[in-house]
């Protein structure tokens, strides 16, 4: 373990985990390639920022008039 996250843990990052040899074994097993996960994270990642705004704008024309 990295001293910097031995007193302060932390997630690992998108990358860490796809350069991980255990992940890359998996990966590679099932045909799925680390720009497959990429782009699929991004899609999820563009949705929850679309739910987020659509919420928001949401809460303001119930609570901000």
């Amino acid at each position: 373990m990295d001293v910097s996250t031995a007193c302060f843990p932390r997630e690992a990052s998108l990358n860490e985990l796809l350069h991980e040899p255990i992940i890359a074994l998996m990966m590679a097993s099932d045909g799925v390639h680390s720009d497959d996960i990429r782009n699929l994270y991004r899609k999820m990642e563009r949705k929850v920022e679309t739910r987020r705004s659509r919420d928001l704008d949401a809460m303001e024309r119930c609570f901000i008039r």
